[in-house]
C-alpha cells in the first residue's frame, strides 16, 4: 500500500507539474503572438502612413507645399457646392523675370518657395495653390473687405533675403503682386473655370496698371 500511494503521488505531483509548464507555455506563447501582432500592426501603420503620404505629394506642388492646379480645383468646387468659398484670388507676381535674370533661377525659386509658404500658412481658412511659374490662386471663406485684400498684398510685399551655392551673399529681393478678385452674390456660385476666368481678367487688368494693385470683379 506504501508504494502505491507513493506511486499516486509522484504521479499527482508530476502530473500537477506538467500542467503548470505547459500553463506557463502558453502564456508564454500568447504573449509573445500578441507582441508579434502589435509589432506587426505598428508596421503595418507607418506603411499606410508612408503611402498616405505619397498620395498627398502626387497633389502638392514640389517647390511651394502648395496644391496642384487640378487638386486646386476639385477642392474649390467641393467647397463652392457646399457654400465654404466666398472670394476667388489670382495673384500674379510683378517682374519675377527680373529675379531669375538678376540672380538666377534658383534664387527664383527660393523666392516662389517663401511666397508658396505665406499663403500655405494662412490662419484665415483659405485655400492656395499654384497654377505654374509666378502664379497662384487663394480661395477665401469669407468675402474679403478692401483692408483684408491689402493685408494679402502686404504679406506678399514683405522682403525676401536670399542666397545660392555660388553667391552666398545674402540678397534681398522685394516682391509685389498684382491680384485680381472674383466675387459672386448668388446663393448658387458660378463654376469654378467661370470664376478663374474672372479673377485672370482682374489680375490682367490690375497687372496693366503697372503692378502692386489688386482689383475686383464681381459676377
Amino acid at each position: 500500500m506504501a508504494r502505491l500511494a507513493i506511486a499516486l503521488l509522484a504521479a499527482t505531483a508530476s502530473g500537477a507539474f506538467g500542467y503548470g509548464f505547459w500553463q506557463r507555455r502558453r502564456r508564454h506563447l500568447e504573449t509573445r503572438n500578441v507582441g508579434e501582432v502589435r509589432e506587426r500592426a505598428q508596421e503595418l501603420q507607418a506603411e499606410v502612413g508612408k503611402l498616405i503620404a505619397r498620395v498627398e505629394a502626387l497633389h502638392r506642388d514640389s517647390l511651394t507645399g502648395l496644391l496642384t492646379r487640378d487638386q486646386w480645383e476639385s477642392e474649390v468646387a467641393a467647397l463652392l457646392a457646399g457654400g465654404q468659398a466666398r472670394a476667388i484670388l489670382w495673384i500674379d507676381l510683378d517682374r519675377f523675370k527680373d529675379v531669375n535674370s538678376s540672380f538666377g533661377h534658383l534664387a527664383g525659386n527660393a523666392v516662389l518657395a517663401e511666397i508658396g509658404k505665406r499663403l500655405r500658412t494662412r490662419d484665415d481658412g483659405s485655400l492656395a495653390g499654384r497654377f505654374g511659374g509666378d502664379e497662384f490662386v487663394i480661395a477665401l471663406p469669407y468675402e474679403p473687405a478692401a483692408a483684408e485684400l491689402d493685408q494679402i498684398s502686404e504679406q506678399l510685399r514683405t522682403p525676401i533675403t536670399i542666397t545660392t551655392p555660388l553667391d552666398p551673399t545674402p540678397k534681398t529681393v522685394n516682391p509685389t503682386a498684382s491680384i485680381g478678385v472674383a466675387l459672386w452674390s448668388s446663393a448658387a456660385p458660378p463654376g469654378v473655370p467661370f470664376l478663374l476666368d474672372l479673377a485672370d481678367r482682374a489680375m490682367r487688368e490690375a497687372k496693366k496698371t503697372g503692378g502692386c494693385v489688386t482689383m475686383t470683379h464681381g459676377a
